[in-house]
């Protein structure tokens, strides 16, 4: 008589390696790192003032010490972000081979996307300024400067761009069945191809980092919830016109606050 043996389901190991808990627990431990960078201060290193005028550091140092809070700041904010995609690209990773080294492809490759943003935003806040600073009548009214941002996120997302960017997010099967490939390249090069999508749906709520001051918790906790919902949520899509309309809005009254209209004569 033959005895068979009873291999474990192939699903309940699947479960065990649902990259969405791998993702959620780096965003959880980023939050609590930018909580602590929050409360000792740690944040400042990201904040244009220090970036650029802070003469008392290299050059170098600075902008590495930037760096490394953004890389932290996209952990808490970004990677929720990627939940769809990595489910999906889990199981066809699999089939592949060396599974681990295709994921740490994909999201190096999402996350390399961000990276690179991070010097661009930082380059325009920093030309905004010394706008700023050159214009003696805008530095007296600088609340301008949130308020014109304001209404720019929010007529970017009544935009068809952003449209269309958001929509290639929330379909992760149509973008791998399109960009798929085997191996670490084609992992990176899938994760870069979703972050330029993904840049392109969110960079205008993330530029309003810059504009709020970067590691403000209450705009970031505000930013990750609106980007997490609109690219992962059945209802996502039919957020994106609301929270424009009332960036907008926010951002007409703040430009009537600064410029004193509608004050006392």
């Amino acid at each position: 008589m033959t005895t068979t043996t009873t291999r474990p389901a192939p699903p309940a190991t699947r479960r065990r390696r649902d990259p969405a808990v791998t993702l959620w627990a780096v965003a959880g431990v980023s939050w609590a790192i930018t909580f602590a960078l929050t409360l000792t201060g740690g944040t400042e290193a990201a904040h244009h003032d220090h970036v650029l005028e802070h003469d008392s550091q290299p050059w170098a140092l600075r902008i590495t010490l930037f760096l490394a809070v953004w890389v932290v700041m996209l952990g808490a904010m970004m990677l929720p972000t990627l939940v769809p995609l990595a489910r999906m690209f889990g199981p066809v990773s699999a089939r592949a081979g060396r599974p681990r080294t295709a994921r740490a492809g994909l999201y190096g490759g999402y996350l390399l996307v961000w990276l690179a943003f991070a010097p661009l935003a930082l380059l325009f806040d920093a030309s905004v300024h010394l706008v700023v600073h050159a214009w003696p009548w805008l530095e007296a009214h600088e609340g301008l400067i949130l308020s014109s941002t304001l209404v720019l996120v929010g007529a970017y997302q009544l935009s068809p761009l952003k449209d269309r960017c958001l929509t290639a997010c929330r379909d992760p099967l149509t973008f791998l069945w399109q960009h798929y490939r085997r191996g670490l390249r084609g992992a990176l090069n899938l994760g870069v191809r979703h972050g330029l999508w993904c840049v392109g749906c969110c960079w205008a709520l993330m530029l309003l980092m810059f504009a709020t001051g970067v590691g403000s918790l209450a705009w970031m906790v505000g930013l990750t919830a609106v980007m997490v919902a609109e690219k992962t949520t059945r209802w996502g899509a039919r957020l994106v016109v609301p929270v424009g309309v009332v960036l907008i809005g926010s951002g007409l009254v703040l430009t009537a606050l600064a410029l004193g209209i509608g004050g006392a004569a």
